[in-house]
Formats: C-alpha cells, structure tokens, sequence
C-alpha cells in the first residue's frame, strides 16, 4: 500500500508541470493554441542561479485585428513554496515565488534573447525570491492613441505557477 502510494505522488509530481503547461489557459473553454516554449538565460550578478527560465506560452486569434495571448512562468524547478500576487495595477502585474534551497544566494535577472525581443517579461532573482513582472506598458497606446489597444484582461496563480493574459488590437 505504502509503496503504490508513493508510486503515485512520484507520478503526480513528475507530470503536473507538463499537464498545467499543455493546458495554460484556466478556463476550459478557451480555446487558445500551445507556442513554443520561450527559454531565456539568466544574467548572474552573483550567488548561485539558474542558467535559464522557461516561460509557457499560448495565442488565440479571436477577432480581425488582434489577439490574445497568455504566459506562465515555469517556477517548477527553480523554486519551492507559493507563489504570491505581489502588486497589480492597470499596466502590470507582479509575483514572487521563493527560491529552491539552490539558489537561494542568486542574484540576477532576464538575460537577452532573440525572442526577448520586447521588454513585457521582466525577472529578477533576490533575497531567496523570483520576482515575475509582466508589464504591457512597453506595448499600451499613449492616451491620446485611440486606435489601437493593449489590455491585461487576466492574472492568477495557477497552482504555483504565476500567470497573465493579455489582448492586443486595433
């Protein structure tokens, strides 16, 4: 019994970050399309840190001129404890997550990447917490652009795993 037990958590512990990945979207009946992983390094400042962080992404194309999309940070095996909602205000959206035992000492942040190419996803590793910043301000219309928008339209921990959605569009 005790060994069908463990068998068991074993499984469930080692699948649930791919399951949470495959269906990012909380609610069920979005339909939104998986994108490729985006993995970015990690700048070290000091201390001992993870070489990257993966974040989960996923699109959906739902009206002509826009899109929304949503991403989560894959804190599985960086981190250990709960997440927590930091700050939110209309622009953005911050978590902290507490550090594995690890990289506890990390101090760092987002390296550059090809992908990174706009500064929405901001990371930065300190006093045993990652700190997950998505901000849409890079991207929102100053108030006197009325053609266009960009809106986080939904945030939420997702087990451990810190997540946002946001629409973009004319």
């Amino acid at each position: 019994m005790f060994r069908t037990t463990v068998l068991l958590v074993g499984s469930l512990l080692l699948n649930a970050p791919a399951a949470i990945a495959e269906g990012l979207s909380p609610s069920s009946h979005d339909t939104f399309d998986r994108l490729e992983d985006l993995i970015i390094p990690i700048d070290v400042t000091s201390g001992s840190c993870p070489a990257q962080v993966r974040f989960w992404r996923e699109t959906r194309r739902n009206f002509e001129a826009g899109e929304n999309s949503g991403i989560m940070l894959d804190v599985a095996s960086i981190s250990r404890g709960k997440t927590e909602f930091i700050d939110s205000q209309e622009h953005f959206v911050t978590f902290k997550t507490p550090l594995a035992p690890e990289f506890y000492t990390c101090v760092g942040n987002l390296g550059e990447s090809d992908e990174h190419y706009r500064s929405l996803y901001h990371l930065w590793f300190e006093q045993g917490y990652v700190y997950f910043r998505f901000d849409i301000g890079a991207i929102a219309p100053e108030p006197d652009e009325n053609w266009y928008f960009a809106t986080i339209t939904h945030q939420e921990i997702v087990g451990q795993y810190p997540y946002v959605r946001w629409a973009v569009g004319d």
